[in-house]
């Protein structure tokens, strides 16, 4: 079973579920090796209307170097239930009792009305220090259009000083970064002039690829910038549109099996 047949028993009727970067009930999973900084996906967290949430590790995780499984899930082969979020995840969701939460949904680019999963899947999650994230698993349409919202990566590292500069809707180019010490099919974000501006979600890169190998136009562009006054990681989000190839259905086939007893 994968990624994409787990995600398909997963009641979402709405056409929300087919809304660029809305959560279509299924987040990858994802651990940061704490010394070489590669990303791996290793599990597979999913919520239905009624069904409550379910997670799951993918086969691929009892090989990832040194990952270690989470203790609040420690069988590999197991599928962990719950009616309510596992604390692991309930705890990258910023309480609306907070001053700055108005702030952080703002940030995001989410509405007042956003939902606790919305949040974590646009939010990826992420907290400083910490090694886990998690990613929306890309919603391919009926008739094979893609199209996402993603947050950018690096930009600490790579262009943050030219982040005021970007206006809403502004293209954006793509750049292999061969070159890059921690992932070499790592992929640059440009400004149209070519200035790097941060990198494509490591778990995002397949995905890409697909799109660039239909033959039909792909477009990124400029979602929402925030100040300096937001966290590295949330100061820039970014939507890609394209096509997959016929057939096509994001993180699924033999290496987005999730691991059974």
């Amino acid at each position: 079973m994968t990624v994409d047949d787990v995600a398909r028993t997963v009641a979402f009727s709405s056409a929300r579920e087919w809304d660029a970067g809305r959560s279509a009930g299924s987040l990858v999973v994802a651990w940061q090796h704490p010394t070489s900084r590669l990303i791996s996906a290793v599990g597979l967290l999913q919520h239905g209307d009624e069904s409550g949430y379910t997670f799951r590790y993918l086969q691929r995780a009892a090989a990832v170097p040194d990952f270690q499984p989470f203790l609040s899930f420690p069988e590999l082969g197991r599928a962990y239930r719950s009616d309510t979020l596992f604390p692991l995840f309930s705890q990258r969701i910023m309480s609306p009792r907070r001053p700055d939460f108005s702030q952080f949904l703002r940030q995001l680019d989410l509405d007042e009305n956003a939902t606790p999963w919305e949040q974590l899947a646009r939010s990826e999650g992420r907290s400083s220090g910490d090694t886990v994230q998690v990613f929306p698993v890309p919603v391919v349409a009926p008739d094979g259009s893609a199209s996402c919202r993603f947050l950018v990566h690096g930009v600490r590292h790579v262009g943050e000083g030219r982040l005021p500069e970007l206006a809403m809707g502004a293209p954006l180019t793509l750049r292999p970064d061969p070159g890059n010490p921690v992932n070499p099919s790592a992929q640059l974000i440009c400004s149209d002039e070519g200035e790097p501006l941060g990198y494509v979600p490591d778990l995002l890169l397949e995905h890409v690829d697909a799109l660039s190998r239909s033959g039909r136009p792909m477009k990124l562009t400029v979602e929402h910038v925030n100040g300096v006054e937001a966290p590295p990681h949330l100061r820039l989000l970014v939507r890609l549109d394209g096509h997959g190839p016929a057939g096509y259905q994001p993180m699924s086939g033999p290496a987005w099996a999730v691991a059974t007893t």
